[in-house]
């Protein structure tokens, strides 16, 4: 894999974050139907979106682990047909 730049990173990031944060936003003005400087539990609401980012975040831990681990065993499948080719 290539290894980026910290500008490249950035960049990147903020390009995710212009293409993704228009059409949530306005998702979610739909749904609420309410001015966000008008709501009266901004932090808590904040809290509920961080619970929930950690629940999303220890799926994605667990799914990159479980791909780990798959590509490892892989690995050492292909290492035991190269050396059986050999004979």
């Amino acid at each position: 894999m290539k290894e980026r730049s910290p500008s490249e990173i950035r960049e990147q990031a903020i390009m995710c974050f212009k293409q993704m944060a228009r059409p949530k936003y306005d998702k979610g003005q739909q749904e609420k139907g309410t001015n966000l400087d008008d709501h009266d539990d901004l932090i808590g609401a904040i809290r509920e979106e961080l619970v929930d980012g950690w629940f999303y975040l220890e799926s994605l831990a667990k799914q990159v682990d479980d791909k780990d681990i798959r590509i490892a065993e892989l690995e050492h499948d292909v290492e035991r047909w190269k050396e059986q080719a050999k004979r």
